[in-house]
């Protein structure tokens, strides 16, 4: 098999993953209506640059390596967690500008792009999938063409996420030509309750796992 065979899968299951709906995803819409196109861009600078980090890794042998039920377990319990935080944070800031839109609200302790990079490192179903099917994509190459056609299937998998989370984010751009600012203070809302549902939905997973 060829170094292509491999991009072109690895591609296309990137780009799958980019469009799911989840954390990231919601993050990145998020920060769009809040803060731009840059608001949405440094989010994927911080989750994709995470994700390729991971992909390098299971490229250069750590591919056989799963994360434990117990570790499984408290990621789920502390990124719903997270995930919550972020929401509180979000609805706090969407009531003042409510309450009074010349106020500027004092900045996060956390910016975009470590929002990014947390929501990869804490998301439990990133690493799921890192350890089954990323870590058989890149498995299946290594035996393939070893280390190099491995990295170059963990890039094209990082690229294809890439663009399909900048799709996200260019939907998200013209938010505020279109519904306006008290539109785009209607979706922050409805993205902070999502992922507030999301954070406690994989509390109840974690507390459950026995």
């Amino acid at each position: 098999m060829t170094v292509t065979s491999h991009i072109g899968p690895a591609f296309a299951l990137g780009f799958a993953l980019g469009a799911a709906p989840g954390p990231v995803q919601l993050l990145i819409l998020t920060e769009t209506a809040k803060r731009g196109i840059a608001g949405g861009v440094r989010v994927m600078l911080g989750a994709n640059g995470t994700l390729f980090l991971v992909m390098v890794a299971l490229a250069f042998g750590f591919s056989s390596l799963a994360p434990g039920h117990g570790l499984l377990r408290g990621l789920r319990v502390v990124g719903g967690a997270f995930l919550i935080y972020l929401a509180i944070d979000e609805l706090r800031r969407v009531r003042r500008e409510a309450e009074n839109p010349t106020d500027v609200a004092p900045p996060s302790t956390m910016g975009p792009t470590t929002r990014g990079v947390v929501s990869v490192v804490l998301n439990p179903g990133a690493w799921i999938f890192f350890a089954t099917t990323a870590s058989a994509v890149v498995a299946d190459a290594t035996v393939d063409g070893g280390t190099d056609v491995a990295l170059a299937a963990a890039i094209a998998m990082t690229v294809g996420v890439s663009l399909s989370d900048l799709t996200f984010t260019l939907l998200g751009s013209g938010g505020r030509t279109l519904v306006g600012d008290r539109g785009l203070r209607w979706i922050r809302t409805a993205l902070s309750i999502g992922l507030a549902a999301i954070g406690a939905a994989f509390i109840v997973q974690g507390l459950r796992l026995t």
